[in-house]
Parts: C-alpha cells; sequence; structure tokens
C-alpha cells in the first residue's frame, strides 16, 4: 500500500471535504496510508482544534488511521531545507520522506515553494489532486469515485488544476 506523507494543507482539505457522506480522507485511506509529521498534527488538530476538519483529522489519528512520526534530525538536509524559510510543517514533512522506517513515501503539499524545494530535493512529491490521480492508477481507486473527490475539493485549488485532473483521469 502506498504510503503518502501528508502536509497540513492536503490534510485540512481532505478532512473539509465530503463524497457520498462519507469525508474526503476517508476514500484515500481506503487507498493508502497517511502518515503527518507531529508539527503537522499539531497544526491541524491543536491549532484549528475549533474546526470540524480538525475534529476529523483527530478521530482518524486517535484511532490510528492516520499515523503520526516525529521526523529524524538529518543535518544535512536540514541545512538544505533552512534557508527556504518554509513552516515547520513543511520542513518535517520534507524530513519524514527520508524516515527509514517508510517504504517510497511521497509528499503531499499544496505549498508550491515545498513542491519546488521536494523536488529540487529529488524526493517524490504531489498536490493532493495528483495524488488522487495516482490512487486510481496504482491502487485501484474507481475512476467515478476520483472525479468524485475532484469535484468535491475544486474550490481549493485554480480551475486549470482541476480541469487538468480531471482529463487526466477520464483518460485512464
Amino acid at each position: 500500500m502506498q504510503t503518502f506523507i501528508f502536509d497540513a494543507g492536503p490534510l485540512i482539505t481532505a478532512c473539509k471535504f465530503e463524497v457520498d457522506r462519507q469525508a474526503v480522507i476517508d476514500h484515500l485511506l481506503a487507498h493508502c496510508q497517511i502518515v503527518v509529521a507531529e508539527s503537522v498534527r499539531d497544526e491541524v488538530v491543536v491549532a484549528g482544534a475549533r474546526y470540524a476538519d480538525a475534529q476529523i483529522a483527530k478521530e482518524r489519528i486517535d484511532n490510528g488511521k492516520i499515523s503520526v512520526l516525529a521526523p529524524e534530525f538529518l543535518p544535512d538536509l536540514t541545512g538544505l531545507i533552512a534557508p527556504y524559510k518554509l513552516g515547520q510543517g513543511e520542513q518535517d514533512s520534507l524530513l519524514l520522506v527520508n524516515d527509514s522506517s517508510l517504504q517510497n513515501p511521497i509528499l503531499v503539499v499544496d505549498d508550491h515553494l515545498a513542491f519546488l524545494v521536494s523536488t529540487r530535493l529529488g524526493q517524490s512529491c504531489y498536490f493532493l489532486l495528483d495524488a488522487i490521480v495516482e490512487l486510481t492508477r496504482m491502487a485501484n481507486m474507481d475512476k467515478d469515485r476520483a472525479l468524485k473527490l475532484v469535484t468535491a475539493i475544486h474550490a481549493r485549488y485554480p480551475t486549470a488544476f482541476v480541469e487538468h485532473t480531471r482529463l487526466l483521469l477520464l483518460q485512464r
């Protein structure tokens, strides 16, 4: 099963929207493992506690459906990341990609700078829309379900990204 490391933005989005009266996060969890850094958990669950999406994330974390890990301190990698002045969650998520306990994890972000930094570091990185496309390819997520997920979260992304994603899914 593919492991995705979610930064705060994709986690919030996946917990905020629903398809068929079920949170998007639950549709994703049926096809992949999701891991978040402790700082991402704190940002979403603790700092955002008054929001419904924070409660959904907290429930999935508390019942073990979403794993929480502390990133290893890797001085060389930390030194490369630091000058970009990313938020703590993005930094820790970038570090988690190199966690030796995870097999071929893919980072999922919504921050363009974090995406660029990850790419420059040679890491696999997706936007949430791309992760949905990948799950239709790798994990046999039904294309119609994937299209519903994209429609549900479309408000969080530029129209061109959403339309491109729909085209990718329709080509499958």
